[in-house]
């Protein structure tokens, strides 16, 4: 077996590989014997046909494309180790030289290589937002008006009431071909006024509410709103909009008194204990918002300092991984991917290559630079952290409402081991954004931990263990 290795740009090799007359015959024995496995020809038992038997039947030229598909598979391992190779993935036959002997050309991805920047270098105040009493009294008075009861009112809607409507909506200028309506008789309720808690992305439009304040139950009003060009409703983006609003009923909230009866509702002995737990939740949620921005604004930075080369297959794999989190959480909320993007008038492989592959780049190369700094800083984990994240992990798998299922799809011996590969994984990457967050905010570093061993009567050190890449396979 001869080969030629050239080196691509996108971290992959290329090896135009020459084989001997001898192995192809071989392996054109093995291809006939396949197919008369698979193809149960009249007269003999699986793989017993003879060859011209199956070359009549189906032709000299199937038969070696089936037979340098087995060559390249058999020679695979071989090609990977005489050429020097740290496979990342399955390798692709691109071209079919010659037939006889056999000559191909096929390309291999390369393992993910990253040339850190200097990310001691990288600095950034860490400064965790205040919870202040404001924001808990808004949480509280959220909560008074989840428990709020509704009475129905013969008078003009005002702050405060809740209404429910039936809205109309048309497009002021539809463009050719374009369906004019949007909404048709849809139902909906709103809190009117300043005690509504404003949503990210409220519908119809932020503000809505405040053109209901004056209706009466049975009257109507129309009236237009034009949406931004950023606006997250992609098909209404620039566009003016004609809404005609009925008021079906107006609804004032009677709310409950704020003291230890109102706790008790909620599982709590008291008003302050409320309080404390309102406040508790705030600060978890607000670190770990900030956290988020944190650490991506860090990774950000060293990403740029870095030198990160990933084949294809790489991007490839994180894009299907991306888009599958995607569709199940879709699936949360009763959507599948082609309602969504209908709703939202794109097609798939825009969205896919607009939306999914720059979040699925810039996921891969964090957890690239991340696995580099863990290496460089010769993090490892403490066997008590990891079991204590494992055993909180597997709560939390027990109590997802998918569990039976996940039960039924693997063994309770794989299903540990998935979870406590993920909590290792988790661990690892927190210990090392951690040590990021030291340099850049300033604080002492930590000296490199030791993990003693005793072997053959003598103390050792431990060295962390690595992840281990997935045998390269052909692809067909």
């Amino acid at each position: 077996m001869k080969f030629e290795k050239k080196n691509l740009d996108n971290q992959q090799v290329e090896l135009v590989v020459e084989t001997d007359v001898d192995l192809f015959t071989k392996s054109k024995g093995q291809a006939a014997r396949a197919i008369s496995r698979e193809a149960k020809i009249a007269g003999f038992r699986p793989g017993k046909a003879p060859y011209d038997v199956v070359k009549r039947l189906y032709g000299e030229e199937f038969i070696e494309e089936r037979a340098i598909d087995i060559m390249i598979n058999d020679l695979y391992p071989e090609i990977v180790k005489e050429a020097e190779i740290k496979p990342y993935g399955p390798g692709k036959l691109e071209e079919i030289l010659e037939k006889n002997p056999p000559k191909f050309k096929i390309t291999i991805p390369l393992e993910p290589s990253v040339e850190l920047g200097d990310y001691k270098a990288i600095k950034k105040a860490y400064k965790l937002p205040e919870t202040t009493e404001k924001d808990v009294e808004a949480v509280l008075k959220n909560l008074q008006l989840n428990y709020a009861t509704p009475e129905d009112v013969d008078r003009k809607a005002e702050k405060g009431d809740l209404v429910f409507c039936k809205i109309n909506a048309v497009l002021s200028k539809p463009e050719k071909d374009e369906d004019a309506q949007i909404l048709k008789d849809t139902p909906h309720q709103v809190l009117l006024g300043e005690e509504a808690e404003e949503e990210e992305n409220p519908f119809p439009f932020k503000g809505f509410g405040d053109n209901l304040i004056g209706l009466a139950k049975g009257e109507r009003k129309e009236f237009t709103h034009k949406y931004p060009k950023d606006s997250s409703y992609q098909h209404l983006k620039g566009k003016e909009v004609n809404f005609t609003v009925e008021a079906t009923s107006v609804k004032n909230l009677v709310k409950p008194e704020l003291n230890d009866d109102f706790a008790k509702k909620l599982g709590l002995d008291d008003l302050s204990m409320v309080k404390e737990s309102i406040q508790h939740q705030l600060e978890t949620e607000k670190k770990n918002e900030y956290e988020n921005g944190y650490y991506d604004e860090l990774l950000d930075k060293l990403v740029e300092k870095s030198t990160i080369k990933y084949p294809p297959l790489a991007l490839d794999d994180e894009v299907n991984d991306v888009l599958k989190t995607f569709e199940q959480n879709l699936a949360k909320q009763n959507l599948d991917l082609d309602t969504y993007l209908k709703i939202n008038s794109r097609e798939k492989e825009d969205f896919i290559e607009k939306d999914i592959k720059p979040a699925a780049r810039k996921r891969l190369e964090h957890s690239l630079v991340i696995d580099e700094i863990s290496h460089a800083e010769k993090i490892e984990l403490d066997q008590k952290e990891l079991q204590q994240e494992y055993a909180r992990s597997f709560m939390q798998m027990q109590s997802a409402p998918d569990f039976q299922k996940l039960q039924k799809q693997f063994t309770t011996r794989k299903l540990a081991n998935v979870t406590v590969m993920q909590a290792a994984s988790r661990l690892m990457n927190l210990k090392t954004l951690q040590r990021l967050k030291a340099y850049a905010n300033g604080e002492e570093i930590p000296a490199p931990e030791q993990t003693a061993e005793v072997a053959n009567g003598e103390e050792k050190t431990a060295k962390p263990a690595k992840a281990k890449k997935p045998a390269a396979k052909k692809e067909a």
